[in-house]
């Protein structure tokens, strides 16, 4: 069933038309740095949580403070989906992407020195805030740039790898640190933005005329109205909430100790990659259902998987199952609450997909808080709360069908 497309204000630039008739980008080039580019990106939230124990030992810092190093990134990442996502609109996709990919190596590389725990909270804000440029340029220029043809792979595979950098992320911080400093990592990271940064200039197409000779004022005329959107409200709440339920169950695994060892943790992580991989293989048959079926599907699937685990979630074998399919069901829920967006913002994509990203991480930045309250009561106390999340976002997107 095909969704309709809301207006926007009059005075929002008009870009998409002058895309619409510009060279569309090879698909084949683009795909891998744009997938390398999301797991970099969003990977930067979760690389912190292999590394709690080796970095309270460094600062004398409890386990309280460390869920801040995970919300501080969050914070500032979802505030740079609204601040950078128009401007992304206004001064051209290449340009955004590129720059803000370079000004990350610098702030990523800044926060793998910091020799104190609020000194490293300040700075993950700041790096939230700069890589918060990267995903809304990249989910525009694919809406706008890809042949139609390939979009729902492309946006299923681009949202996929933000997913999968959840777990990519931890196992390649838990492999570093095993051999070098924490710092090591951040350090890494700091390279990889640089040398992505050269061949995202290299693989995409030039940026087309902006609205430029416009009041900026206009390039961000478009959040207000997004936010007036109603049927798309409850999916972005549904997406916050499946959000903070995916990061709280890392973070809170983390804080509970039920898996001891590092070998114990790693299959855990690793397990949910196989389902990660296949998620954009579903792109096609899941384009069959209407993007409100196939969030309410997501979120049965991952619901289903969080309350087994309150049962069974004592069993490592059992429990590295329940994740992966717990991961699945989620893995269904951001591509289409994306692509809601990006339909029913109309001209300005750029700007309703930041903002539906802008509400993921609003749930990111809730989910370790919400572990760092449960996961003290004990796994089932965790997996229970984040249960009732789940069935919050269900009844939410249950009313929105109907909206």
């Amino acid at each position: 069933m095909a969704m309709p497309t809301h207006q926007l204000p009059a005075d929002t630039p008009a870009i998409t038309r002058h895309r619409n008739a510009s060279p569309r980008a090879h698909t084949g080039r683009t795909l891998p740095a744009f997938v390398l580019s999301a797991l970099l990106a969003t990977g930067q939230m979760y690389v912190p949580i292999p590394l709690f124990n080796a970095m309270k030992a460094d600062w004398s810092v409890g386990s309280g403070v460390m869920t801040w190093i995970i919300s501080a990134f969050a914070f500032g990442y979802a505030g740079g989906f609204v601040l950078f996502g128009p401007l992304s609109d206004r001064y051209g996709h290449r340009r955004v992407l590129v720059t803000g990919m370079l000004a990350a190596s610098v702030v990523t590389l800044l926060t793998g020195l910091a020799f104190s725990a609020p000194l490293a909270v300040g700075l993950r804000v700041i790096q939230g805030l700069v890589v918060g440029s990267i995903p809304p340029a990249i989910m525009a220029y694919v809406a706008t740039r890809i042949a139609p043809a390939h979009r729902a792979v492309v946006t299923m595979s681009v949202a996929t790898s933000f997913l999968a950098a959840t777990v990519v992320a931890q196992i390649v911080s838990q492999a570093v640190v095993g051999s070098f400093h924490w710092h090591a990592v951040f350090i890494g990271g700091a390279g990889g933005f640089a040398v992505l940064a050269l061949v995202l200039r290299s693989v995409m197409l030039g940026d087309v005329p902006t609205g430029r000779d416009l009041p900026l004022r206009h390039s961000y005329a478009a959040i207000p109205a997004v936010l007036r959107i109603t049927p798309l409200l409850p999916m972005l709440v549904a997406g916050a909430m499946s959000m903070a339920v995916m990061v709280g169950i890392y973070t809170g695994l983390e804080l509970t100790g039920i898996v001891k060892g590092s070998g114990e943790l790693l299959a855990l992580r690793a397990g949910a990659l196989p389902v990660m991989m296949a998620l954009p293989l579903l792109a096609v048959p899941l384009a069959r259902l209407s993007k409100h079926a196939q969030i309410v599907l997501g979120v049965l699937i991952a619901a289903s998987a969080m309350v087994a685990a309150a049962f069974e979630g004592t069993h490592l074998a059992v429990l590295t199952v329940l994740l992966a399919i717990l991961v699945g069901g989620l893995g269904v829920i951001a591509p289409a609450v994306l692509q809601s967006a990006g339909e029913l913002g109309g001209e300005s994509r750029a700007a309703a997909m930041s903002v539906a990203m802008f509400s993921f991480y609003v749930g990111a930045t809730v989910g370790p808080l919400v572990a760092a309250v449960a996961a003290p009561q004990g796994f089932s106390v965790l997996a229970w709360t984040l249960s009732l999340l789940l069935v919050a976002a269900l009844g939410l997107t249950l009313v929105g069908r109907r909206v």
